[in-house]
C-alpha cells in the first residue's frame, strides 16, 4: 500500500524557538511498514510546506495522523480533507490513544491506533491491504457498519529490539536544524515507560507504568549511525525517565566510552534519582553527557504531592550541585496553577527557580490532559474544550485563585525574572525576548487558526 504519515504542525514554544526534531514515532513506523514492503511517505509539517486542505491525499492508499491535544485541532483538519478526498485515515498519537470514542463517533479518523503502534499499525494495514474494514486487532479502534464503536485493548511492545532503527531516509534530517549550545542535534530513545505516574502526566496511559529498555548494544549501533554517517553531534534521549536504572546507565557510558563514540548529549531524569547516585553522574559525564532535564515542578512539598509526583523539593539543591561537580548543566522545569497554588507559593517556587543555578528554566501551567488522572479529577470544571490552548501555557480550568488572564501574566512574569538576569541576559535572556517578540503575532495566528476550527467542528 502506498501510506502517507503525517505530522501536524506544532505551534509550541519549542517550535518558537526552533527546537523541533524529528517525529520518531512515524521513523519507527515507516521502518516497520517497508519491512513488509509497503511505499512510505512521512510528511513533517514543522519543517516543510503544507496545504493541508488541498494536499493531494488522493495519491495514497491511507493516511495516517499523529497528534497530541494541543495540536488536535491541525489534525482534526487533516483527517478531514483526506476523507473528503476518499482515502481512509487512521489517527494515532497521544490523544488519539485516549479519545479514541469521540473521534471514532465524530467520524474525524475511521481508524485509530492506540498506544504504541508499530505492531497494531502494521497489522491493521495489512488487514486493509485484504479488504477487511472492520478487522478486531488488539490496539486498534473503528466504527462498525452499524454506528457502534469497537476499540481494543492497548498494546504495549515488550521487545523493543524486536523493532527497526527509525527510517532516517524518510523523515528527511537533513530538514532538521535545531543546535543546541552550537552542535547539530538528533533525538533518540533507548527505553519506554516510567513507574511514577505523576497526576499531570500521560505517559503511563500511553506506554505503561512499566519501564522496558532496548539492549545496550542496539543503543550504541544507533549512535553510531548518527554520529559516524549522519554527523549528528548532540544527542537528546527523549526516554520519559533515563536514570530509572542507575546501574544501566553506568553499563551505557561504559560502552559509550569503550566504543570511542565522539558525541554530546542530554537526557531526562529526576532529582531523587540523582542524589545518591554519583558514580551514575560521573559516568554520564565521561561518556559525553552535558545536560539533564529534571522536573522539579514546585518549591513546596504540599503542591508536589498534590501532583504525586512521589519527591521532595528539599533535594532539587543538592542534585544540581552534584551535576555542576561533573559538569553537567541542569534544564529545570516547573508547574504554576496547581490547586493548591497561591499568589505566595508561585512567588516562592519562581525564586526557588532563580537560585538553583540552573542553566536553563522552564515554566508551564498546570493543564489537564486528556487521558490523565488530573483531567478526570478537573473535567467538571474545564474552562474550554479547545485543545490548542491544551498547550501547558493556558489555565483552562477554574483556578479556585487565578483568572486565566491573571496566570498568564504570572506566567510571562516569571520567565522574565529569571531570565532578565546578569548571569542569563546575554545567553539566553535577550534571544528569548527577541524571539517571543519576533514570533508573538505568529502565534496569535496559529492560535486563531486552531480556534477556528476547534469552533467549525463543535458547529456540525
Amino acid at each position: 500500500m502506498r501510506i502517507l504519515l503525517v505530522n501536524p504542525i506544532n505551534p509550541s514554544y519549542y517550535r518558537r524557538f526552533k527546537l523541533i526534531t524529528p517525529p520518531l514515532g512515524l521513523g519507527y513506523l515507516s521502518s516497520v511498514l517497508r519491512r513488509e514492503g509497503h511505499q512510505v511517505t512521512i510528511l513533517d509539517a514543522n519543517v516543510q510546506p503544507f496545504a493541508a486542505r488541498t494536499y493531494n491525499y488522493a495519491a495514497y492508499d491511507l493516511v495516517g495522523v499523529s497528534s497530541d491535544t494541543a495540536r488536535f485541532p491541525w489534525a482534526q483538519l487533516i483527517a478531514e480533507s483526506a476523507k473528503g478526498r476518499g482515502v481512509p485515515v487512521v489517527m494515532g498519537g497521544p490523544h488519539a490513544s485516549v479519545a479514541a470514542p469521540a473521534i471514532l463517533e465524530s467520524g474525524t479518523a475511521d481508524y485509530v491506533v492506540l498506544g504504541e503502534g508499530e505492531e497494531s499499525f502494521p497489522r491493521l494495514v495489512a488487514a486493509l491491504a485484504e479488504g477487511d474494514r472492520e478487522p478486531e486487532l488488539d490496539g486498534v479502534g473503528f466504527r462498525r457498519r452499524d454506528g457502534t464503536v469497537r476499540i481494543s485493548p492497548t498494546r504495549f511492545i515488550d521487545d523493543l529490539d524486536s523493532l527497526p532503527l527509525p527510517d532516517w531516509e524518510a523523515l528527511s534530517l537533513d530538514k532538521y536544524r535545531w543546535t543546541p549550545f552550537g552542535h547539530r542535534a538528533m533525538s533518540i530513545v533507548a527505553s519506554r515507560g516510567c513507574p511514577y505516574d505523576c497526576d499531570f502526566c500521560s505517559v503511563s496511559q500511553l506506554f505503561g507504568r512499566r519501564w522496558r529498555k532496548r539492549s545496550i548494544a542496539s543503543v550504541i549501533e544507533e549512535m553510531e549511525i548518527l554520529v559516524n554517517d549522519y554527523l549528528f553531534d548532540y544527542l537528546v534521549f527523549f526516554d520519559d525517565n533515563f536514570t530509572v536504572n542507575p546501574k544501566r546507565v553506568i553499563e551505557l557510558s561504559e560502552e559509550i566510552l569503550r566504543r570511542q563514540v565522539k558525541v554530546e548529549w542530554m537526557a531526562f531524569s529526576r532529582a531523587d534519582e540523582i542524589v545518591g547516585h554519583e558514580d551514575m553522574v560521573e559516568a554520564m559525564a565521561a561518556a559525553g553527557c552535558r545536560m539533564l532535564f529534571i522536573g522539579f515542578e514546585s518549591a513546596h512539598d504540599e503542591v508536589l504531592k498534590e501532583l504525586n509526583k512521589k519527591a521532595s523539593a528539599s533535594v532539587a539543591h543538592e542534585a544540581v550541585a552534584i551535576l555542576k561537580r561533573h559538569g553537567i548543566d541542569t534544564f529545570a522545569s516547573f508547574i504554576l496553577g496547581a490547586e493548591g497554588d497561591t499568589r505566595s507559593t508561585i512567588r516562592d517556587t519562581v525564586r526557588f527557580a532563580r537560585r538553583l543555578g540552573a542553566r536553563i528554566v522552564e515554566f508551564s501551567i498546570l493543564t489537564p490532559l486528556p487521558g490523565t488522572r488530573l483531567y478526570r479529577r478537573l473535567e467538571s470544571r474545564l474552562l474550554t474544550r479547545d485543545f490548542s490552548r491544551y498547550d501547558l501555557t493556558h489555565l483552562v480550568f477554574r483556578h479556585p485563585a487565578f483568572s486565566p488572564e491573571e496566570l498568564r501574566r504570572i506566567f510571562v512574569r516569571a520567565y522574565v525574572s529569571v531570565y532578565i538576569t546578569p548571569d542569563k541576559l546575554f545567553s539566553f535572556g535577550l534571544p528569548f525576548l527577541k524571539q517571543l517578540l519576533a514570533t508573538r503575532g505568529q502565534a496569535k495566528a496559529w492560535q486563531r487558526e486552531a480556534t477556528v476550527l476547534a469552533h467549525a467542528h463543535q458547529l456540525r
